[in-house]
């Protein structure tokens, strides 16, 4: 085989697995599925409603909310994840929602807000854990080190 066939095949090569790579990414950060999709869709409707809840101190509504917010976690959308740290943050989310829960029955806005905010915590960092997951499957071992610091 001549060089220049060795090199093309090679380039060849090369830009398949490059081709394949990005597939994978994109498969990878779009690997959301219909399901989990809409479940979360529902927990940030059912949230956005909840924080009306507190401020207004309806409490029907809250309880409302938070058993509706409660009933998303035994979905099959939500096991996104079968890791420790999934599991973790999905129970500081149930955590939270029993503390709304208690603060609703004991008509207490103060500990609901603080019961919402702890709720709102546990899902930024779930969705920051499960960004980072996404970028360091994505992430040369060699690269791991720089990209989580």
């Amino acid at each position: 085989m001549s060089t220049k066939a060795s090199t093309s095949t090679i380039c060849s090569i090369v830009l398949l697995t490059a081709i394949a790579m990005v597939v994978v990414a994109i498969s990878r950060a779009e690997s959301q599925t219909v399901q989990t999709k809409q479940v979360m869709q529902q927990k940030l409707a059912q949230s956005q409603q909840l924080l009306g809840a507190v401020v207004t101190s309806n409490w029907t509504a809250l309880t409302q909310r938070t058993q509706a917010l409660e009933s998303l976690t035994r979905q099959p959308g939500w096991q996104v994840l079968q890791t420790m740290e999934y599991r973790d943050y999905t129970a500081a989310f149930e955590k939270a929602m029993q503390a709304l829960a208690a603060a609703a029955q004991q008509r207490d806005q103060r500990t609901a807000a603080t019961a919402y905010n702890q709720l709102v915590n546990s899902c930024v960092e779930c969705h920051r854990y499960v960004a980072r997951s996404r970028i360091a499957a994505d992430t040369p071992p060699s690269l791991r080190s720089t990209v989580f610091r």
